[in-house]
């Protein structure tokens, strides 16, 4: 038994025969059809009922006509035409051949253009509107043999990394519904103007709450992972709003959202919506809608900002989700990538290709490749103004992200680096989320690379790649010459893949070389034209460079790579030799026939390689008076070179006219000679294949053309800027360039000023608690090594190492070292040298003002401690802090030292088992002989902590503001307590004989310097209060000042890194318990 499918074939997708019918060399009515299918001279296309059209203007006043196919069941096609192009394609009804659509354009447009004719059709054909849709004739062999499971799944997520659409659903009646039901009022005037206010407002929140640091990132309720997870589940949230926004616009402007659905983009998990209709509604439409979903986020995030003001208990909720959408904001903002930011920026100044062109310049102008600023025309100035802020972009970019690391990243790395393989794992994933869309193009580049790398491995081995060579050279235009001639090109050839938008030729300048065009586009446009308007396009099998090298003459345009181009390059000589004299008349009749056609406007269209086809075929023959005027066959026209003709209407048609082609039949007879008259006959449907071919006609081509893959709309363009190429129509607004030349100077210096003020930002650090938990406190290796015990492991941390404490933890410090807590909020304790210290209990608590807690025990050491809050959202830190069965607690702001059960308190309020201890206004430090660090400020406390200063060499009752830098010696001034005080444990207090100015908010008094530090005699917490007015003693200073080291002058701890050492010449504080 046998069973026969009924599939179908290539050969029955090109004859349109039934599936399952037999088909074989004998079946030459198949074959027949196959030859008439690809001979576009024979084809009849027929235009499909039912595509909607719309008549718009582009900016520069350009009117031109937007198509959308009848497909509602699969997704849309849209294509750009000319008004011309427009009306001959109401002409195709499948009764006219391509060769009659040519001579129909002629009597509507005035011209010939038999290349635009032909690629006409094929874009309606490749955009689904001829009534023949393209089949996918190897579907079904795709079926038959049906590959592994494992290699099927691979193939779908490779596509899936690569951006395949996913789950797409038609969400138009859900977004129709939206709509009508509330949506409208979002794109009311008073609601753009409520929005604005609402989004710098928010911002403004944003950046507060930012500098603030009372909000997290990356932690939800004290857990990375869970914040992890709920910030990428925001993300997702974030991406749907804006996908959102852009649908209620396009809804908006009245037309459809065709589609939705899930998609991997740039490496991240996205959503995307279809608004692809609203090409059919204009360029300020376009605007809108592209304007609409960032503008959605802006919106969004300052929403959230202002209800976690309003609502505190949602309000760490609130920040991260106006964290995303400001990222998704700028992500999609950027002019770098075929976003949001781009499109605008596309289509507001109405130029194809701006990117690819923008960046190409700005990188051959690095290298120092031509053309200069001064170089440019008014397009070209545009374009290099994108360039200009893709970069400024670039830097604010850099900047964001710099501020993100710093500020919150650092965090996140110190909260999970050391907690073992789980926690450094989760980082990773966190980070690399993060940097996701930079490793998606960093990934995409290096595969591009050893992909080009290994070609040109490939093609060094000039031997072994001359067949391919040689294949591309007969599948060009110049696949007509001879096999000899074809294969001395070849060998002469070479393989140039040039990056997109970059400028190949210039106008005016020599050409040296004749490219082939073997994949993608070149589009030449002549200097001077106004923006958007391209001459020619070079799609594949086509020639660029071909007419100068053959005349010897210099480019007449400018030429651009348009996407992944690949060509063949030949040197201009090579070529000149292997073809020879140029074919067609001698050379004195062939100046005649070129002035003839430099008067004729029917020819103005033609490109320079379809002129020279053309006069390689021209022939001329004189008429005699009363002799009638024929032409030869359908395709052919001919052109009066002198004297005059009657038509049969009576009509006299002189020098410059031409006449014809029909495109069908034979039409005989078409004017009577008055005079003698001197006639040229050319084939209509010539090309640039003329000039190595004695007849251009298509009639029995041998073999199937080369199909153009990129015609007059390249696929990979935006559709309402792939505009037709031609020469300029009338009416266009050659003075908007100008005016837009203005407006992206003023964006450039907007942009400027940002990037220099993010810039200068980066110099105020941030606050280093920002990414930490309530019940953590982030230990700091000022210098040395610093050991840690966390449940049971062992942790060295050297020198600017960070780690985030948990409850339980605890902390030996080296005898070289030195080590520093920051707690929420600002405050911070310094580890001296040899301290053993353990983390009892952390915490904080309220809303909209936090009060940190923290309880440290002191087994061994000194520690000093600044309570004192460097944010407006803390207040100071409640800290207790055991120390030989004593307990020592700070109520608000204090900088005070415990060592041993003993207090020394410089400022503030700080009790010893109950005891208030008394102020001494004196400096701390932790007298171990180590330089001392001076660490920057974090961050300027809105209610900063007092500032005691050195006293003045007269006592005062209150110190000065702050002390003023000296580079000499002060006048030490010693304070001796009265005899009645000796044993009240107050200290002798001296100011050092060098200060300086301390940081901000950090500000103490000057240390005493009369020598090595001793033990304590006398706990301070026994001893009576001191005499409230004591007479001081003064001594006069020594002769020379006495050389001291060790002297630590608190400030808030550096931030993100540790800071250089203050050389030990400063003076040392000697505390006397």
């Amino acid at each position: 038994m046998s069973i026969v499918e009924s599939r179908l074939s290539v050969w029955e997708a090109l004859a349109g025969a039934a599936p399952g019918q037999p088909i074989g060399p004998a079946d030459t009515d198949v074959w027949s059809a196959v030859i008439d299918r690809i001979n576009p001279a024979r084809a009849r296309p027929e235009l499909r009922a039912g595509i909607e059209t719309a008549e718009l203007t582009s900016v520069r006043g350009v009117p031109y006509v937007m198509l959308r196919s009848p497909d509602e069941a699969g997704p849309s096609r849209y294509l750009r035409l000319s008004p011309e192009e427009w009306q001959l394609a109401h002409l195709m009804d499948g009764s006219r051949t391509v060769a009659r659509l040519v001579a129909e354009f002629a009597h509507i447009s005035g011209r010939l253009a038999p290349d635009q004719v032909r690629r006409l059709v094929a874009d309606l054909a490749a955009n689904r509107m001829l009534s023949e849709l393209p089949v996918d004739a190897f579907g079904p062999l795709e079926q038959v043999r049906r590959r592994p499971l494992a290699v099927r799944v691979g193939t779908g997520l490779l596509a899936a990394a690569r951006g395949r659409r996913m789950v797409v659903a038609n969400v138009d009646p859900i977004v129709d519904v939206l709509y009508r039901f509330g949506g409208r009022l979002f794109f009311t005037p008073v609601a753009a103007v409520l929005f604005g206010i609402v989004a710098l407002a928010g911002f403004g929140l944003f950046a507060w709450t930012w500098w603030r640091g009372d909000q997290s990132v990356f932690l939800t309720n004290g857990s990375f992972l869970l914040g992890a997870i709920v910030l990428l589940a925001l993300n997702f949230v974030a991406l749907a709003a804006h996908e959102l926004g852009h649908a209620l616009a396009t809804k908006h402007m009245g037309r459809r959202v065709p589609a939705a659905g899930f998609l991997v983009y740039f490496g991240i998990p996205s959503v995307f919506v279809d608004t692809s209709d609203v090409w059919m509604a204009g360029r300020r439409a376009r605007l809108r809608t592209t304007i609409a979903g960032p503008a959605a986020g802006l919106v969004l995030a300052g929403s959230a900002q202002l209800i976690g003001l309003i609502f505190p208990a949602v309000a760490p909720l609130a920040f991260k989700l106006a964290f995303a959408w400001y990222l998704n904001a700028l992500f999609n903002l950027n002019p770098l990538l075929a976003l949001d930011g781009y499109y605008l920026l596309m289509d507001w100044l109405e130029i194809p290709n701006l990117r690819a062109r923008g960046l190409a310049f700005v990188g051959g102008r690095l290298r120092r490749r031509p053309p200069r600023w001064s170089e440019l025309d008014g397009e070209g100035r545009l374009v290099g103004l994108y360039g200009v802020l893709a970069v400024l972009w670039l830097a604010i970019a850099a900047n964001v992200f710099y501020r993100v690391w710093a500020d919150r990243v650092q965090g996140l790395v110190s909260g999970l680096w050391h907690g073992g393989f789980g926690p450094r794992l989760l980082l990773l994933l966190i980070v690399g989320g993060l940097c996701a869309p930079l490793a998606y193009l960093l990934v995409s580049w290096l595969l591009r690379r050893v992909r080009r790398l290994a070609e040109l491995r490939q093609e060094r081995k000039r031997a072994e790649d001359l067949p391919r060579r040689l294949h591309a050279l007969n599948r060009s235009m110049l696949g007509k010459l001879p096999a000899e001639v074809l294969t001395r090109l070849a060998r002469q050839a070479h393989w140039e893949r040039p990056g997109d938008g970059r400028q190949l030729i210039s106008a005016g300048g020599a050409q040296p070389t004749v490219y082939v065009v073997i994949e993608g586009a070149l589009q030449g446009r002549r200097p001077g034209d106004p923006g958007g308007i391209l001459r020619q396009q070079a799609g594949p099998g086509t020639t660029v460079g071909l007419d100068a090298a053959l005349a010897g003459a210099p480019a007449a345009l400018d030429w651009y790579v348009a996407g992944e181009t690949v060509l063949l390059a030949i040197p201009s000589t090579a070529v000149a030799n292997a073809i020879g004299p140029l074919p067609g008349p001698p050379p004195t009749d062939r100046a005649y026939a070129e002035a003839l056609f430099d008067d004729t406007p029917a020819l103005t269209g033609l490109s320079p390689e379809g002129r020279m086809g053309m006069l390689a075929a021209a022939r001329s023959s004189a008429v005699n008076p009363g002799e009638a005027i024929r032409l030869d066959g359908p395709t052919d026209a001919v052109i009066i070179e002198s004297g005059a003709i009657e038509l049969p209407d009576g009509g006299e048609l002189r020098r410059g006219t031409m006449i014809g082609p029909v495109g069908e039949g034979y039409p005989g007879p078409v004017a009577v000679a008055r005079t003698p008259v001197r006639l040229w006959t050319i084939p209509a449907m010539a090309g640039a294949a003329a000039t190595f071919a004695g007849s251009a006609s298509f009639e029995g081509a041998d073999r199937p053309p080369l199909r153009p893959a990129a015609g007059v709309h390249s696929g990979g363009d935006y559709p309402p800027l792939a505009a037709p190429p031609g020469m300029p129509p009338g009416g266009v607004d050659y003075g908007l360039d100008g005016r837009f030349e203005r407006r992206l100077w003023w964006l450039v210096l907007l942009l400027l000023l940002l990037a220099f003020a993010l810039t200068a930002a980066q110099l105020r650090p941030a606050p280093a608690w920002a990414e930490m938990a309530s019940d953590r406190v982030l230990l700091t290796a000022e210098t040395g090594s610093v050991e840690v015990g966390v449940a049971g492991r062992r942790v060295t941390l050297d020198e600017g190492g960070r780690y985030q404490l948990p409850v339980g933890a605890e902390v030996r410090v080296g005898d070289q070292a030195r080590a520093s807590l920051t707690f929420r909020g600002g405050a911070f304790s310094v580890l001296c040298a040899g301290s053993t210290l353990a983390v009892r209990e952390l915490r904080t608590e309220g809303e909209r003002t936090r009060s940190p807690y923290g309880s440290l025990e002191l087994t061994d050491g000194r520690i000093l401690s600044d309570t004192s809050s460097t944010s407006g959202a803390f207040r100071p830190l409640e800290l207790e802090i055991s120390s030989a069965r004593i307990s020592i607690t700070s109520a608000g702001a204090a900088w005070y030292a415990v060592e041993n059960g003993q207090t020394v308190v410089s400022r503030g309020e700080v009790q010893a088992d109950g005891v208030t201890q008394p102020e001494t206004r004196g400096d701390l430090d932790c007298g171990d002989g180590l330089p001392d660090p001076i660490p920057a400020p974090t961050q300027p406390s809105s209610a900063p902590s007092p500032s005691p200063s050195a006293p003045s060499p007269t006592p005062s009752q209150s110190p000065s503001p702050s002390p003023s830098p000296s580079t000499s010696p002060s006048l030490p001034v010693n304070v001796v307590p009265d005899d009645d005080d000796e044993d009240d444990g107050g200290g002798v207090v001296v100011p050092p004989p060098v200060t300086r100015s301390p940081t901000p908010g950090r500000t103490t008094a000057p240390a005493p310097t009369t020598g090595a530090p001793r033990p304590p005699t006398t706990a301070p917490t026994t001893s009576p209060p001191p005499d409230p007015d004591p007479d001081p003693t003064v001594t006069e200073p020594p002769d020379e000042p006495p050389i001291s080291s060790g002297t630590f002058t608190p400030t808030v701890p550096a931030e993100q890194s540790s800071v250089p050492a203050v050389p030990p010449s400063v003076a040392e504080t000697v505390i006397l318990f």
